[in-house]
């Protein structure tokens, strides 16, 4: 079995900013430096924010870590993209992709690289891996969506001891140790989804083009969800995270945006549904900003009907 040396150019790790919190922030540059290679971080900010360069010259001045400025916000799917290929620059072998609001823990990169090892094994074709993430706002561990047969819809499962490794129907962008070689023949991302759901559309269109996606439990990542936790009735009381009322466009429009997609399955597409207009119902009816929030939900389904992409607003 191979074993991976640190010191090669093996993972580098891109991290997508937009008006970032500076501690936030910082707290997940420190637990990266030890475990990767080099870091491009991918500001969306305006020109006006300099958070970030203030940031890596007063308490980050390393040259672990390179600031990639695009100086409006362009979307996450572009920064993500951005930041691949300044990866490949680097000659790496693995990307790993993050968000500014996540925390890995200490090891999380090396149970990434250990768990890879092994589903390879077996799993000749897998394009990418992620860790077990665990709500910061509720401390929920999330499960995994898989594909369970002779179930109509996709269920879910956390991975174990027993079985470390489980084969996911998608993974969250954050988190993600992907190898540069997939690019190659998945693609990078969809731009024109701009922030949300870029992360399932490619999951679902790598795995229609024959490849394997795995969550591991060697791995351990915490992660804000959303600004912060809604009690709401849901056919159950339960908490959900809540999202601005542009944030919820996105989700909604994005939605009809993963339908138009042939390679994406009429049951996965059935199934999503409940989730996205739950989460917009959520914000509508136990949400702060409700007025907004549904003439934003509107926008986002007249948008995505027609099929209007990419940012908001252009």
């Amino acid at each position: 079995m191979k074993v991976f040396k640190r010191q090669d150019p093996v993972v580098c790790a891109v991290v997508v900013t937009f008006h970032p919190d500076s501690e936030t922030l910082t707290e997940l540059l420190l637990a990266l430096l030890p475990q990767v290679t080099s870091i491009a971080i991918v500001d969306n900010s305006p020109a006006s924010n300099t958070t970030v360069e203030q940031l890596l010259h007063e308490l980050l001045p390393t040259e672990q870590i390179t600031l990639i400025r695009l100086h409006e916000n362009l979307g996450v799917a572009k920064g993500l993209n951005v930041g691949i290929e300044w990866a490949r620059s680097q000659k790496a072998k693995f990307v790993l992709l993050s968000d500014q609001d996540s925390l890995p823990a200490a090891d999380m990169v090396d149970g990434l690289l250990d768990s890879y090892q092994r589903v390879t094994l077996h799993s000749p074709k897998v394009a990418a891996i992620g860790p077990l993430f665990t709500d910061i706002h509720t401390g929920i561990v999330f499960p995994f969506q898989v594909d369970i047969p002779h179930k109509f819809f996709y269920g879910h499962r956390r991975p174990s001891a027993e079985q470390p490794e489980v084969e996911a129907l998608t993974l969250i962008t954050s988190g993600t140790l992907v190898p540069l070689s997939i690019f190659d023949e998945v693609g990078l991302m969809r731009e024109e989804f701009f922030i949300d759901k870029v992360d399932i559309e490619w999951c679902l269109r790598a795995k229609a083009k024959g490849f394997v996606l795995y969550g591991t439990e060697r791995a351990k990542m915490y992660q804000r969800l959303g600004e912060r936790q809604l009690r709401v009735w849901y056919l159950y009381w339960r908490n959900m995270s809540v999202y601005s009322p542009t944030r919820v466009y996105y989700q909604v429009r994005n939605f009809f945006g993963l339908c138009r997609l042939p390679y994406i399955s009429a049951r996965w597409k059935l199934r999503h549904a409940w989730f996205t207009f739950g989460a917009a119902y959520s914000q509508i009816v136990f949400g702060d900003q409700r007025l907004e929030t549904a003439k934003m939900t509107l926008r986002g389904v007249w948008h995505g009907v027609r099929g209007r992409m990419g940012a908001l607003g252009r």
